[in-house]
């Protein structure tokens, strides 16, 4: 169908029924978006039958501003894991049914033109997923009322390598074109609670192409609350679990990086002469070439 061929289907996570003021913020983000057609699949985490009803009724007026955006909303109703948050992003990767994927977590938001610029680039050349820049959006939370009190854009940056080394490109930094990466790689870890997302890039961008053009036009922000309630490491830490979950997140990903292989494509584009099972690490720890 057509419109298959050109749908860009946005994931969303939402798992606190208290947190739907940031919900109204993002969705409201995605129906000002200037690319069409837009699907919105909102993923929720054991919702009972009313929380469900009342993110609906929330979330109406917004969605009658564009009547041709739609909306599905899909529940993960399981005790575990306790943490849903790539089943989450798995509900979504399963009901996606347009050309173009991309995320958006319930308290960010992607600025207008973001999508529209992303798919250009994967329209304009052979790119199986396309990035943009982010900025983080320092939120204060006096009185139980967020603010923005300043804006910074820590994520360094701009080359498929720098991404091997550490993530600098957040979940809502990027488009997938869907007809270019197999089926059975998109899908985010079950087992992370942290860092899901950057997984999931190590295991694409290893093997497909990425494109970066525009990692340093800022399409989106990524709101960062000084009450510590983010899973990030910021100067406002999260909890000593938060921080454990890091930890072990690390280790996991280093194992990533050793056991992943390159393909001889990604490597040809990195200018490397392809040699069979160069993995991650490998190529990191080789001299780059002049």
């Amino acid at each position: 169908m057509p419109d298959r061929d050109a749908r860009l289907d946005v994931i969303v996570r939402f798992h606190d029924i208290a947190q739907l003021p940031a919900l109204d913020r993002c969705i409201f983000s995605l129906v000002g978006q200037e690319y069409r057609p837009l699907h919105i699949h909102l993923a929720v985490q054991r919702f009972t039958a009313n929380m469900i009803e009342q993110t609906r009724e929330r979330l109406q007026p917004l969605l009658e501003i564009d009547g041709e955006i739609g909306l599905t909303l899909l529940n993960w109703p399981h005790a575990e894991p306790s943490d849903g948050r790539s089943a989450l992003a798995n509900l979504g990767f399963e009901a996606a049914q347009g050309r173009y994927l991309a995320f958006l977590d319930y308290d960010d938001t992607s600025y207008p033109e973001a999508h529209r610029l992303l798919i250009g680039r994967l329209r304009a050349g052979p790119a199986a997923v396309a990035f943009g820049g982010i900025c983080w959006k320092i939120m204060d939370r006096d009185s139980g009322f967020p603010y923005a009190v300043a804006k910074q854009c820590p994520f360094k940056g701009s080359r498929l390598r720098d991404l091997f080394v550490g993530n600098f490109c957040p979940i809502h930094s990027f488009v997938i074109d869907r007809t270019r990466i197999p089926r059975q790689f998109m899908f985010f870890d079950p087992l992370l609670t942290r860092a899901e997302d950057y997984d999931f890039l190590l295991r694409i961008c290893s093997q497909y192409e990425s494109d970066f053009s525009l990692v340093g036009t800022i399409i989106g922000d990524y709101c960062i609350k000084t009450d510590g309630t983010n899973t990030i490491n910021t100067e406002w830490r999260p909890s000593p679990d938060g921080s454990a979950a890091w930890v072990e997140a690390e280790a996991f990903l280093e194992q990533r990086r050793r056991m992943t292989p390159v393909s001889t494509s990604v490597q040809r584009l990195l200018g490397l002469p392809p040699r069979s099972n160069l993995t991650i690490r490998d190529l990191l720890d080789a001299p780059e070439c002049a």
